[in-house]
């Protein structure tokens, strides 16, 4: 039996040639050159694109060189035999293969392998955070194969944001690509094995074997979870969860999720669209998104000198301007974009006096619809994902909700409003009693479900 993708969202490049203006989960047709059976590897989700990932290749649907399109790509010229894991931006491709390898793919440049645990010589471009992911990987033109570093270190994981690039290995260490991530020891002075990592726009989390959470980078928002609004080079302890054992971890735009071993979900980050599913008002667009919010995904600080500053996809937005004109109306109001200016919110928004949560600087429960109680499979998170402004959260009985920003009907709950508490997404008629949610990927403006006919899988 096949796997299913299933998609609601931004489709202003096609992503989903059928979805039209449908603010449900439509099929996403994976077009094959003969209808074979699928397995869905993984799924990863841009402004920009959607990217599907099989075994044996992976296949980009959305803008394609400028144009609606589809793109296939086959595996690079490594050892692997079959994809493992995928993570994008919208710029760049981040893949695991079988065999550890991590390889990264961007238009007209093709794949290059990222040699992981290649140390830093004086000669090496700074791989400080923003720099663009090309200085950190070697060359490997096609029907060539990269030398192999002297030891090999083999990946199971990558995830990718505007500022950071990172990546799990088999043993469980971490890494900046191409570097081991450089922070203290744990307080117990025991390095513990990483089992899982996540990137946001600007910030990120991981995820120790004892159930431990650190978390590091941009801060502006609370997405940190340690109860400031600052900044963190290295990986620092979340200390609200210091005592509580957690199984997973999520990071959208400006917001983070954690789901505990009981399957409670806690949350904590921007609130500004309800993606925290607390009280906020929706009445009020955000002012950082009022000009740039079709095209643009600028990183918003809480700096005033910041503020005027679209950082990290101005040049992307170039992209319009040379190619399609004709096909999209939102080609001419890129220019138009590029002239305003943007006006994000002060540290005012961040009053905590107000019954109005716009900031959430501290991990905070969010309470799922149910009984609550122990073998109440309703109310029991076991998956959660985080777009740049929304959430989306699975749970035991197979129901997803969902809430935050949803303008392009991103939580799939049949309307264009935005939600600030839990919102049942509506299902296809086609679920059935034996259709099980394999994963559940939120991206920038965008949800992707992928589902399986099969019983027993593995809920991620």
């Amino acid at each position: 039996m096949s796997d299913e993708v299933w998609y609601c969202g931004f489709n202003g490049f096609k992503q989903v040639p059928a979805q039209a203006d449908r603010h449900t989960l439509t099929s996403l047709v994976l077009q094959q050159p003969k209808p074979l059976a699928r397995n869905i590897v993984d799924v990863a989700v841009c402004w920009n694109y959607l990217v599907v990932a099989e075994p044996h290749q992976i296949t980009k649907y959305g803008l394609v060189e400028g144009r609606h399109g589809l793109e296939r790509l086959c595996l690079p010229p490594g050892n692997g035999t079959k994809f493992v894991q995928v993570s994008a931006t919208p710029r760049h491709l981040l893949a695991v293969t079988d065999a550890g390898e991590c390889w990264t793919y961007e238009e007209t440049k093709g794949w290059r392998q990222i040699q992981v645990g290649v140390e830093q010589t004086a000669s090496t471009p700074d791989t400080e955070k923003e720099a663009p992911l090309i200085e950190m990987i070697a060359d490997a033109p096609e029907n060539k194969v990269t030398p192999e570093p002297e030891t090999k270190v083999q990946l199971t994981k990558t995830s990718c944001g505007d500022a950071h690039n990172i990546g799990l290995d088999f043993d469980g260490k971490a890494y900046s690509l191409p570097s081991p991530l450089d922070f203290d020891p744990f307080p117990s002075g025991t390095p513990h094995k990483v089992t899982d990592l996540v990137c946001g726009k600007e910030h990120c989390l991981l995820l120790t074997e004892h159930g431990q959470v650190y978390s590091w980078g941009g801060g502006s928002r609370g997405q940190l979870g340690h109860g400031t609004l600052s900044s963190e080079e290295k990986p620092r302890l979340v200390s609200a969860l210091d005592g509580m054992r957690v199984s997973k971890i999520a990071a959208g735009g400006w917001h983070s999720a954690i789901i505990s071993q009981f399957d409670d979900l806690y949350m904590f980050g921007w609130n500004e669209s309800g993606q925290l599913a607390q009280p906020t008002n929706l009445t009020k667009p955000a002012e950082c998104f009022s000009a740039v919010e079709k095209l643009l995904m600028s990183c918003c600080t809480m700096q005033s000198e910041d503020a005027a500053l679209p950082r990290g996809d101005a040049d992307d937005c170039e992209v319009y301007h040379k190619n399609d004109e004709k096909e999209s109306s939102s080609v001419y109001e890129a220019s138009e974009i590029e002239k305003d200016t943007m006006s994000c919110y002060t540290t005012a928004a961040c009053n905590t006096e107000t019954d109005q949560i716009v900031v959430q600087a501290l991990p905070m429960l969010v309470a799922i619809p149910g009984s609550g109680g122990k073998d109440d499979a309703t109310s029991h998170a076991v998956g959660v994902s985080c777009g740049s402004r929304h959430t989306v959260i699975l749970t035991k009985a197979n129901v997803l909700w969902a809430f935050g920003w949803n303008k392009y009907g991103q939580l799939g709950i049949g309307h264009t409003v935005s939600q600030d508490s839990l919102e049942k997404v509506c299902l296809p008629k086609s679920f059935g009693r034996n259709t099980n949610v394999k994963m559940v990927r939120c991206g920038d403006w965008g949800t992707a479900v992928v589902v399986s006919p099969q019983q027993g899988e593995s809920k991620k």
